[in-house]
């Protein structure tokens, strides 16, 4: 009976393992972990991560999803190929998906030691705005032919990935996607403007994210100290946590109004006391966080890079400016704070475009869909 009963239900799924830097709190962490929670019921899923395993890893844990960290040491390390092949082996997984490039180039060291393994690689983001390296480019001449499918969060990223030695036409996009919740209310609003210690009038600027070079922030600070129309007692609120912390409190020190909290786990919460979100990075891919912000019913001021333009329409759900421009950006910010109420109508279009266009069901499907094709059913 029992084993009618296993024949009917036809052939367990093989596993999908992730492999990533670690689970620290961040953008591509965060699609990680959310996609182990939406699939864990439609395949055995597992994380590796080449580092330390992060503040995330024990909430899976606890869900009951393996994280092993694999602990990497300084310098090119193959014998973590190996170590993430045993790990397949042990899941049963036919399929790796690996999230930035160096996890990739160990997937591809695993699949030299285990050919059957199928390779997902998805390239999120790039770490600064400048063209492919000499050695990148020699390198992908070799590794390009290891993945079964290479994906990228967006158009911009897909021609870079060409211009890095990947065939275009084995490239595809993924645009990354959230959960847009309902808009939070006025008691909402209320809440984290006082969280923000900030008044009714208070014109309140936001940014959330991981405190690096790639993301700017100096300019940020430098366009609002320049800033002389936001109002009396504007506010800047920094939301994150990284390793530009301490020379971004230094920026901040000397410019009334800048408050650096953090990282939070209610950032979604605060985004609701937040008039206008700015994003000045000079790179990215698709910025979970301006998502957030959209959903979030916030006009965005961003730089126009990466895969910023194909999320933010200048003029209709935000404004774009020049990266590393702080007149530009005090000017966006300027035109925000003069105009409320087209303000308000560009954070309605954003909500409206996240719902179309950028949702985390519509991205996990996407990838449940590859993996079947990979071979994981």
């Amino acid at each position: 009976m029992k084993a009618a009963a296993r024949r009917s239900r036809g052939p367990s799924p093989r596993g999908v393992l992730q492999v990533v830097l670690n689970l620290s709190p961040g953008g591509t962490e965060r699609l990680v972990v959310e996609t182990v929670r939406r699939l864990r019921d439609r395949y055995r899923i597992a994380v590796c991560c080449l580092d330390e395993a992060g503040a995330w890893a024990e909430e899976l844990r606890q869900e009951g999803i393996e994280v092993v960290a694999l602990r990497r040491q300084p310098g090119f390390r193959p014998s973590l190929g190996r170590q993430i092949a045993a790990l397949a082996a042990r899941h049963d997984a036919r399929v790796l998906h690996c999230h930035h490039y160096s996890p990739f180039v160990y997937g591809c060291v695993a699949r030299l030691c285990n050919p059957r393994l199928r390779l997902l690689f998805t390239e999120h983001g790039r770490l600064n705005d400048g063209p492919p390296s000499r050695k990148r480019r020699l390198a992908n001449a070799v590794l390009s032919r290891f993945p079964d499918r290479v994906c990228v969060v967006s158009e911009d990223l897909r021609r870079h990935m060409g211009a890095e030695g990947f065939p275009l036409d084995g490239v595809r996009v993924v645009t990354n996607g959230i959960d847009p919740t309902a808009p939070q209310g006025e008691a909402a609003r209320r809440t984290a403007r006082a969280m923000l210690g900030a008044g009714e009038d208070t014109f309140v600027i936001g940014t959330v994210g991981r405190l690096n070079p790639v993301k700017d922030l100096p300019t940020l600070v430098a366009a609002f100290a320049r800033g002389n129309a936001f109002g009396r007692g504007a506010r800047l609120a920094i939301v994150g946590d990284g390793e530009e912390r301490e020379t971004l409190a230094a920026h901040a020190a000397a410019v009334p109004g800048v408050t650096l909290l953090g990282h939070r786990s209610d950032a979604r919460l605060l985004m609701a006391g937040f008039d206008a979100y700015v994003s000045s990075s000079i790179f990215e891919g698709i910025s979970l966080t301006i998502l957030e912000a959209m959903a979030a019913g916030l006009p965005v001021v961003a730089t126009r890079v990466g895969g910023t333009p194909e999320v933010v329409v200048d003029g209709e759900t935000g404004l774009l400016i020049p990266p590393r421009d702080p007149a530009a950006l005090g000017a966006a910010l300027t035109r925000l704070a003069a105009d409320p109420t087209a303000a308000r109508a560009m954070g309605r279009a954003g909500r409206a475009r996240v719902c179309e266009r950028f949702t985390l069901d519509r991205m996990v499907n996407q990838y449940a869909t590859a993996y079947a094709e990979l071979g994981a059913l």
